[in-house]
């Protein structure tokens, strides 16, 4: 590619500049097949900005190294995170916006001047998403929401549910986690893995476990016959959209319940974070319709 240079930073997979900016997703592996590059390259067609959004696979060892890379090339505007990098990042960048800490993870970054700022624009996008699938900010404070799993995805969620429904469970592998997470949040924790007498009391399921990335039953974070126990009027919301109908999903669309993948918060949280990155560059609007056409 003319003119391209090889980017110096510590990644898994092989990334070339060849353009005036550039962005990038972190994760563990990005490049196999994570969607915000395409979300945000046609964005920054739309803006006419000479910039590509590049996926890098980075181990968490060498995150800090890759950190000091990025910040150092004034031409990186920003990104976003991925899973298992959202908590770890935290200590890593200059500042974080609040609704970030009090999250403890980031889902994205973006510049400001000399300086890397993390953001959280996930609670934010799974928000909407939850409350156009029960019907509205309404219906939503009358649910009873047991949040399943509590990594980066999974803290957003909670935090942003906590206030807004009548009653909130949260399940994590790791119970001591639950239980900070509870703790701050006012929430009540349930055992792993969350059995049928959990679910016939909750009428919102979230998942936001890494587990329906699987096929068949074990791509679920809820076994089938105790998800029988959910009430006909439960709602499940997967934070997943790879595969767009997981196991999940699948069982609770067999019992006539409403669902909904995580595809639409994948949308709103990457128009949220593309608009701190490049601020100014599309209205809001402008920037959701070219990542929906994508």
């Amino acid at each position: 590619m003319p003119g391209a240079t090889a980017f110096p930073g510590p990644i898994g997979n092989a990334v070339e500049i060849a353009t005036e900016r550039y962005a990038a997703i972190l994760g563990a592996s990005p490049s196999k097949g994570a969607r915000s590059p395409v979300l945000w390259n046609a964005a920054f067609k739309a803006a006419g900005i000479d910039a590509v959004m590049h996926p890098m696979d980075v181990t968490a060892g060498d995150l800090p190294a890759l950190v000091a890379v990025l910040k150092a090339d004034p031409r990186f505007v920003g990104g976003a995170v991925a899973v298992p990098h959202k908590q770890a990042l935290v200590p890593l960048l200059d500042r974080v916006e609040p609704e970030a800490a009090r999250i403890g993870a980031v889902n994205a970054i973006y510049r400001d001047g000399g300086a890397l700022v993390g953001a959280n624009t996930d609670g934010a996008g799974a928000l909407s998403q939850i409350e156009e699938l029960v019907g509205g900010g309404h219906a939503l404070r009358t649910r009873r929401a047991l949040v399943l799993g509590l990594g980066g995805a999974g803290l957003a969620v909670a935090a942003f549910l906590a206030g807004r429904v009548t009653e909130l469970t949260v399940a994590n592998r790791t119970r001591a986690t639950a239980e900070t997470v509870a703790g701050r949040l006012g929430a009540m924790v349930a055992d792993w893995p969350v059995g049928a007498d959990v679910l016939s009391k909750i009428d919102l399921l979230v998942n936001a476990t890494t587990i329906g990335h699987a096929a068949g039953p074990e791509g679920s974070p809820v076994a089938e016959a105790d998800l029988a126990a959910l009430p006909a009027s439960a709602a499940v919301y997967d934070v997943i959209y790879q595969p767009d109908v997981t196991p999940l999903l699948a069982m609770a669309s067999a019992r006539g319940l409403a669902t909904r993948n995580g595809l639409g918060m994948n949308l709103d949280q990457a128009v949220i974070a593309f608009g701190k990155a490049v601020p100014g560059a599309l209205e809001m609007d402008a920037v959701r319709a070219a990542m929906r056409a994508a």
